[in-house]
């Protein structure tokens, strides 16, 4: 299993954007390794001056992401390998919230699963024409962890998310843009270009309130109910990690057949 990469880039011309791409092929999935990687760099962007805005983004056009790797999740051997998942993505949610930047989920392709809970914790989300959204646990008998469920339901109507959760719907990029989980769709031509355009619009911002904006975000966003329902979460997503619809799911998914739920 490739542990993939995290490419870390700053133009000469445009000093002031941080770009990190996830380079896992085929679909830049997430290991435990890329988290760590990625919550050390937002923490060495925090208290750097000279960083005003942060893109994540996928590397090529298939994904931004399509989250943890199910080769990850096959070789969990116990509670404490689950724990250790929940905590790695944790980190990662509390990293992008107290990054005193914006930061901007840059989406090509499909952001599927862990991919698309990262992008839920960033300010803003933008895609290219055709992406698509998509929280798939369900199928492998797990709940969207990382704040996943909590953030998209804070995103649109509640009763939207659960369906598209449950069902394990894929949203398209017009109804995403539609319902407000994405803030704005360029053309795939143009796509580069018109995310630079925009964190240069954002550096044009005085930078001390920006800063305060992005405090005054993470305080709405990761209030005293937030607390609770990851409290929730947390206990949900290593419970399930453990049963045997999960273990069934995943041996069912590399199988390449349907799996047989037993309830427990």
């Amino acid at each position: 299993m490739s542990e993939g990469k995290l490419h870390v880039r700053r133009l000469p011309e445009q000093p002031g954007i941080l770009y990190v791409i996830f380079d896992n092929p085929p679909m830049n999935q997430f290991t435990t390794d890329l988290w760590r990687e990625l919550t050390a760099e937002l923490r060495k962007a925090r208290v750097d001056d000279t960083i005003g805005v942060v893109v994540l983004t996928g590397a090529g056009e298939r994904a931004f992401s399509a989250g943890l790797s199910m080769d990850m999740l096959n070789n969990l051997e116990s509670d404490e390998d689950s724990a250790l998942i929940y905590a790695c993505g944790l980190e990662l949610r509390e990293a992008l919230f107290a990054l005193n930047k914006p930061v901007i989920a840059a989406v090509k392709g499909n952001c599927v699963g862990g991919g698309l809970e990262i992008a839920l914790c960033c300010d803003m989300i933008v895609a290219a024409e055709g992406s698509k959204f998509m929280l798939p646990e369900m199928n492998i008998g797990l709940v969207p962890g990382c704040g996943g469920a909590i953030h998209l339901m804070n995103r649109i109507a509640p009763n939207r998310a659960f369906e598209m959760i449950l069902f394990s719907e894929k949203m398209m990029v017009d109804e995403a843009l539609r319902l407000g989980l994405v803030n704005r769709v360029y053309p795939k031509e143009t796509f580069d270009e018109d995310v630079r355009a925009l964190c240069e619009d954002i550096l044009k911002k005085p930078p001390v309130a920006v800063r305060a904006l992005k405090e005054l975000s993470a305080a709405v966003r990761f209030g005293a109910n937030q607390t609770a329902a990851l409290a929730v979460e947390r206990r949900l997503s290593v419970d399930l990690m453990r049963t045997e619809d999960f273990k069934e799911a995943v041996k069912a998914f590399r199988e390449k057949r349907a799996p047989v739920f037993k309830g427990r």
